[in-house]
């Protein structure tokens, strides 16, 4: 079976960070023990290339967030 990988938002960070399904599952179940506050958003779960796919189709997005962003701060 082929290994499958999750695409992780951070809407405080504006990043993305990719993992696998199983180490994200452990994570958060040690966050849940934990009673762990988090940010990252999981967006997405499939192969790596699917996962590398569609974070390659929100960059874009994200980048326009980060403008957004400085041009309000200034």
């Amino acid at each position: 079976m082929t290994e499958q990988y999750v695409l992780l938002w951070s809407q405080s960070q504006n990043a993305l960070h990719i993992e696998t399904l199983a180490k994200h599952a452990s994570l958060n179940r040690a966050a849940y023990a934990d009673n762990t506050p988090g940010d990252y958003r999981l967006l997405v779960a499939g192969t790596r290339e699917e996962v590398e796919a569609t974070a390659a189709n929100i960059r874009p997005t994200m980048a326009l967030r980060d403008i957004m962003q400085m041009r309000s701060a200034a």
